[in-house]
């Protein structure tokens, strides 16, 4: 087995080859011995945090029905700054856990006072400093030694801030078959959730995935409420870092559509329950869910059907099928919020994320508000469309088309933004193509007139669960079938776009068009792009 070592700012990421077994366990040298601290399933690294400040030696093994069949060879690194992990005791107070420095006589914690410098506030000579907690306020932590001239600080953490690592809310409610979901919204860095009933400390479930936010419930009576806890890796096992306040089965309250979230379903059987669940896990109360089925084969309509009866704010339509944009223009034609969202019927949001993405784009008047995304598979998370924009402000629209699939900026998704209904059913997707994301992200965008962004990322891109989607069909079509579909999304939205931002559009198009050319041996891309320019479109 093969192990390798990043250092990510003050934490350690630990990643090995796979082997088959049941779980790896983690080993790291303290006092001259090595101790595991960590075990980890269906997956190949840990990330560590609190590892001592100076020389580290660590291992993996891998177990399986109780025996080591594999193990990695010994690996030494070197740790040069103080690592902090604030934890939430309370509504009031927090203690910060810090990484230990050989031979420190103790160690100091500084509050900043303005924005260049840092007070010293007290000193602690055990594993954690306690405070009262201050939402935002920035700290560091030094440990010293003591001499005949007073303290010899001996190294930093970096600064961090306070009042990080809580439970912003969490809610429960009924799912399929009269099982019930869980779900939370955790504003923090954790490596992974651990979920209990309020009387016990016994998990009834475990995961370290550091970014999840749902839990489906089974075996339970509706009358158990449920405690959720963040945790982080440290040399001396789990730290449990936030505890949620426990929580019982609700009861979904909604008085008026102010927000849309349409979801085209077709042949969903297998996930859609996940989908439309999280959809109503979200914080914003006037939510709609508008569910349109595009003539499924299988059991997709009944799941829908129990999620409309028991849920008022669930919508159902059914049509024949048409396809996707045909069965989302459908939705728009039916829905009946300000604005309009998008989901796909394997897919994730998070809790916070209508709620988010509704603030902005009201407070800054704006027709779109536009947030990153997740792209989920199984090497984890990985976040895209994040633009290069301030949070919580308003932007001409030009602004986003100068940069729209310049390099670093090519995803178009639909479904990481809120638009402004209005805009939205007087410019709907364009029937008959394959490519409706392409075609129709730039063409709506190009009637906006003002955007804001949001830094966080909302929505969950799930390749994971359905690893192979239409657009993967797609791509393995033969190469003049494949350009005539992208040839018609690049028309659609030249041809049907704002004609005030054509030019723009026009450049959008050649961008896109280079972009495939580069991956394609058929010259007809730069053809177009040549006609392009030369005002044939």
């Amino acid at each position: 087995m093969d192990l390798g070592i990043e250092l990510k700012g003050s934490k350690i990421i630990l990643k090995w080859s796979k082997v088959r077994c049941d779980y790896y366990r983690v080993f790291l040298k303290k006092d001259e011995f090595f101790c595991e601290c960590a075990k980890v399933y269906n997956d190949t690294q840990v990330r560590l945090s609190l590892v001592p400040f100076g020389d580290n030696e660590c291992f993996v093994e891998a177990v399986r029905n109780g025996k080591i069949v594999g193990k990695t060879s010994k690996r030494q690194f070197k740790l040069d700054t103080i690592d902090v992990i604030p934890t939430s005791e309370n509504e009031k107070d927090e203690k910060f856990y810090y990484s230990k420095y050989e031979g420190a006589d103790g160690y100091r914690l500084y509050k900043s006072e303005n924005e260049e410098n840092f007070g010293g506030v007290k000193n602690s000579d055990a594993e954690f400093i306690s405070v009262e907690k201050s939402q935002n306020t920035e700290y560091k932590i030094k440990p010293f030694k003591k001499g005949d001239n007073g303290r010899e600080f001996l190294a930093s953490s970096p600064v961090f801030k306070g009042g990080e690592n809580i439970f912003k809310s969490t809610s429960m409610y009924k799912s399929l078959n009269f099982n019930m979901f869980l779900s939370w919204n955790f504003k923090g860095d954790a490596d992974g959730f651990v979920v209990c009933t309020e009387n016990s400390d016994m998990p009834v479930f475990e995961t370290n995935d550091g970014l999840r936010h749902y839990f489906e419930i089974t075996e339970f009576k509706g009358s158990t409420k449920f405690v959720v806890k963040s945790f982080v890796n440290t040399p001396d096992g789990r730290l449990y870092t936030a505890v949620s306040k426990p929580t019982g089965l609700g009861i979904r309250k909604y008085e008026k559509p102010d927000v849309s979230l349409i979801i085209p379903a077709y042949n969903a059987k297998d996930y859609i329950a996940r989908s439309i669940d999280s959809a109503l896990a979200s914080d914003f109360a006037n939510l709609e869910i508008v569910i349109v089925n595009d003539g499924s084969t299988d059991d997709t309509q009944k799941i829908i059907d129990w999620y409309a009866k028991n849920y008022d704010n669930v919508v159902s339509f059914q049509k024949e099928n048409g396809g996707v944009a045909d069965t989302r223009n459908f939705g728009i034609a039916e829905a009946k919020g300000e604005y309009i969202a998008f989901m796909d019927n394997d897919d994730l949001i998070r809790p916070d994320m209508i709620s988010s993405l509704y603030k902005t784009i009201k407070e800054n008047d704006c027709d779109v508000a536009i947030a990153p995304l997740y792209r989920i598979n199984n090497n984890g998370y990985t976040i895209h469309c994040d633009l290069p924009f301030m949070e919580n402000v308003p932007y001409d629209i030009d602004k986003y088309l100068e940069i729209m699939y310049t390099p670093g900026y090519y995803n178009c998704a639909i479904w990481n933004k809120l638009y402004k209904a209005s805009k939205v059913k007087e410019h709907p997707l364009g029937k008959g193509l394959k490519y409706e994301d392409v075609s129709w992200t730039p063409c709506i965008l190009s009637y906006a007139e003002k955007f804001c962004f949001l830094k966080t990322p909302f929505y969950e891109w799930d390749r994971k669960t359905r690893p192979e989607t239409f657009g993967d069909v797609l791509a393995k079509q033969p190469e003049d079938q494949l350009f005539e579909h992208r040839k018609q999304a690049m028309l659609f939205f030249i041809q049907n776009g704002n004609p005030a931002k054509k030019e723009y559009l026009k450049t959008i198009a050649k961008r896109r068009l280079a972009r495939y050319a580069k991956n394609s041996p058929n010259p007809a891309y730069q053809d177009m792009i040549g006609q392009i320019d030369a005002g044939k479109y």
